[in-house]
């Protein structure tokens, strides 16, 4: 729906079986000015991009709205990038894309001309405590813009600050012990997320809260929501509709803290079940 709802629905005696992924986790560069203790991915200021024709390529076989979420590194810096939103938006894919905060405000025109010309969709902020909630008032539009914050880096008093912005709207992300979160991870990442697993009820339907599914594991917030509405609201495990794929060294996953990569060989679809049997997400006798 176009404020980016989306519905998924099946009989209950019927076993999904998905031949495409219909959202897709994309890094498509290392390169990050940023230096964070804490990024999974180990982006540098120097850091790679990923050809994004050859990506494309890749994704034109895969059926129109499917989701592409880019990240990286900080996927704005990538010299291909506005190309490569043309592209996809000619072959009817859906591109969300994520941003640090800290560097928003020197993008805020470039963004809002994506936004407005629909090359993007929603747009991820990802925002620490220092952060200018006055920026907001530069976007045209804020409807489609998301808050992430990391439940470990962050204090779950940031939760307090959103709820009195413009933008009430937070995924919340599990804390990633993958590259340079595993020397960051230490007592304090510790007690950080215990604060938010005692604390993360005080905000369910205060603001409009989504969490990843390495967040819902580490907070239990299965615990919070009856198994009715459980079975409405989950999006399923990663690999079951979902995959990752790492453009820069043109490789995929079944997420992005998954311990092995595998090199991209044959069509997204051959990729995407071989994603599926790594997940458990099907019968390794379904594989031809």
């Amino acid at each position: 729906f176009d404020n980016g709802t989306k519905i998924q629905e099946w009989d209950d005696n019927e076993i999904p079986s998905p031949e495409y992924p219909n959202s897709m986790d994309i890094k498509i560069t290392n390169q990050c000015d940023l230096g964070c203790p804490y990024c999974h991915e180990k982006s540098v200021p120097n850091g790679s991009q990923a050809n994004l024709e050859i990506l494309h390529n890749l994704l034109s076989d895969l059926p129109k709205g499917t989701e592409l979420a880019l990240g990286g590194g900080n996927p704005l810096s990538h010299s291909q990038l506005v190309p490569f939103l043309y592209d996809c938006k000619e072959s009817g894919l859906i591109v969300n894309m994520t941003v640090n905060g800290k560097h928003v405000e020197k993008a805020i025109e470039p963004l809002n001309l994506f936004m407005k010309q629909k090359l993007i969709y929603g747009l991820g902020i990802s925002i620490d405590e220092t952060f200018d909630f006055d920026i907001l008032n530069k976007f045209d539009d804020t409807s489609n813009i998301v808050f992430h914050v990391i439940a470990g880096v962050h204090d779950i008093s940031i939760l307090d600050k959103i709820k009195e912005s413009k933008v009430k709207k937070v995924l919340i992300l599990g804390y990633k012990e993958v590259g340079r979160g595993v020397e960051y991870f230490d007592e304090s990442v510790k007690q950080i997320k215990n604060q938010w697993y005692n604390n993360i009820d005080k905000y369910i339907r205060v603001i409009q809260l989504s969490f990843d599914n390495l967040a819902i594991s580490q907070l239990d917030i299965k615990r919070f929501v009856p198994d009715r509405k459980w079975k409405e609201f989950y999006m399923g495990t990663d690999g079951q509709f979902t995959m990752y794929i790492d453009a820069v060294e043109f490789k995929y996953a079944v997420s992005s803290t998954s311990k092995e990569k595998f090199p991209i060989e044959g069509s997204i679809k051959d990729i995407f079940k071989q994603v599926r049997t790594i997940s458990g997400n099907i019968e390794n006798s379904d594989i031809s």
